[in-house]
C-alpha cells in the first residue's frame, strides 16, 4: 500500500492495526460474558442451521454474514476465536481505505487540542470496539470504506465500488439504498470535481441498481411499495421490534429530531448505560465539539457549493443516520450503529476545515503578491531605444 500510496503514513497504520487487535480482543472479552450475535453466527453455521451446503446460507441481512464465514468454518476449520479474528481483520481493512480516503482529500494538517485531527478519530475506540467481530459492524465497514475509496476515482476504481455496494446490499439492504440515493444526489448537484459523462454514466449504473433493489429492501423491512410511494421508508416499527428485545434507554417513543441527536451524540455521562456508555460519552462529547466548527454560515455555503465528495459523503451519513436511527430502539443500539456512518461526517467535517484553510492559504498568496513589485525586465524598444 505504501508503494501505490507515497503519501500513505505506514507506521501510522502499524500502530492502528496493534489498537485495533487490542479491541478486538476486548470485544471477544466481552462477547464472553454477554449476549452477542457473534456466538448465535458460528453456532449457526458449525450445527448447519440452514442446510448442509454453503449456499443454503446465501441471503441478507444476518445469512450473508453467516454466509461469509461457512467456508473459513466449515471448509478451513475456523474456531471461533478465528472467525472473530477474521472478522476484526476486515474492519482494519476498512481503516486502510477509509485512511487513503481522508488523505486523498485532505490537504492539510489540522489540530484538535494539539492533537492531529485525523489520527484522533482514527483511534476513537467505539468504532474499533464495534467492527472487530464477527458480525456486520466489521464487515459493512469495510463496504463503505470501499465505497467511498472508489468514488474518489471511479474510473480506475470501479471495482472497489462494485464490492463494497454488493456488500452492503448484502449486509444492510436498506442502507444501500438510501446510500444509492445521496450518491445520485450528490453527483446531480455538483458543479465540479467530476465530468458530465462520467457523471451520468454513474447516474445510469445508481438508477439500474436502485430499481433492482429497492423492491427487496421494502419487503425486507416491512413496507408496502404503495406504502413507501405514499409516506417514505418509515422504519419506527422495525425499531419498535427491537427495543423489546434489547436493554437500554428506550427511544422509540422520541421525535425524529430527538432520535436523530440521541443516535449521534447520546449517551452524555448522565445517561451512559454502564462503563461502556461512559466511555462512548467522551466520544460523543468530541463529536459534539466538532460538530459546531459546522453549524455556521460558511459551513451552509460549503456543503451547498462543496464538490460531489462532499455532498456524497454529507447526504450518506444524513440519510443512513436517518434510517438507522429509527432502527436502533434504543440507546445500546445506537451506540453500535452509528460507528457505520461517524467516519462520513468525520470527513465532511475536516473537508470544510480544510477548505477554510485553502482559501485563507490563496488569501495570503493574493496578499504578498500584491506587495511584491514586478521584476524589472530589460529591452529594446521597436526603434531600438532602451527600456526598463
Amino acid at each position: 500500500m505504501k508503494k501505490r500510496y507515497p503519501f500513505l503514513d505506514a507506521d501510522l497504520l502499524r500502530r492502528l492495526f496493534y489498537y485495533h487487535t487490542l479491541l478486538a480482543f476486548v470485544y471477544y472479552l466481552y462477547a464472553l460474558f454477554n449476549p452477542s450475535d457473534s456466538n448465535f453466527y458460528y453456532e449457526k453455521v458449525v450445527n448447519d442451521f440452514r442446510g448442509d451446503t454453503w449456499f443454503s446460507f446465501y441471503g441478507t441481512s444476518t445469512r450473508f454474514i453467516e454466509f461469509v464465514g461457512y467456508p473459513f468454518i466449515k471448509y478451513l476449520g475456523f474456531s471461533y476465536e478465528a472467525s472473530m479474528a477474521l472478522f476484526a481483520f476486515f474492519g482494519f481493512v476498512g481503516y486502510i481505505y477509509f485512511y487513503v480516503f481522508f488523505r486523498e482529500n485532505i490537504k492539510f494538517d489540522h489540530k484538535f487540542f494539539g492533537v492531529d485531527l485525523i489520527t484522533l478519530i482514527f483511534f476513537l475506540p467505539n468504532m474499533h470496539f464495534w467492527s472487530s467481530s464477527f458480525g456486520k459492524g466489521s464487515t459493512i465497514f469495510m463496504a463503505i470504506a470501499l465505497f467511498f475509496y472508489g468514488i474518489t476515482s471511479i474510473r480506475t476504481r470501479w471495482v472497489a465500488i462494485a464490492i463494497g455496494a454488493f456488500i452492503i446490499y448484502h449486509v444492510r439492504p436498506h442502507i444501500m439504498l438510501v446510500m444509492l440515493i445521496s450518491s445520485a444526489i450528490g453527483f446531480v448537484f455538483t458543479t465540479k470535481g467530476v465530468s458530465v459523462p462520467l457523471r451520468l454514466a454513474f447516474l445510469f449504473c445508481v438508477g439500474i441498481s436502485f430499481f433492482y433493489i429497492y423492491g427487496d429492501v421494502l419487503s425486507l423491512v416491512g413496507v408496502d411499495e404503495q406504502e413507501f410511494v405514499a409516506q417514505g421508508l418509515d422504519l419506527s416499527h422495525r425499531a419498535t421490534e427491537l427495543s423489546k428485545a434489547t436493554s437500554g434507554v428506550d427511544i422509540t417513543s422520541y421525535s425524529l429530531p430527538m432520535q436523530l441527536f440521541t443516535f449521534l451524540y447520546r449517551p452524555l455521562f448522565v445517561d451512559a448505560p454502564g462503563m461502556l456508555g461512559l466511555i462512548v460519552s467522551f466520544e460523543n462529547i468530541f463529536y459534539l465539539l466538532i460538530t459546531f466548527q459546522l453549524l455556521n454560515m460558511a459551513g451552509i455555503q460549503f456543503l451547498i457549493k462543496g464538490n460531489f465528495m462532499v455532498k456524497t459523503a454529507f447526504f450518506s451519513f444524513l440519510t443512513v443516520s436517518v434510517a438507522l436511527a429509527q432502527i436502533s430502539g434504543n440507546l445500546g443500539l445506537a451506540i453500535r450503529q452509528k460507528s457505520q456512518v461517524m467516519m462520513l461526517f468525520m470527513f465532511v467535517i475536516i473537508a470544510f476545515l480544510d477548505d477554510k484553510k485553502m482559501k485563507a492559504y490563496k488569501a495570503t498568496l493574493q496578499r504578498q503578491m500584491r506587495r511584491t513589485p514586478p521584476m524589472p525586465i530589460a529591452g529594446k524598444m521597436a526603434d531600438g531605444t532602451a527600456h526598463t
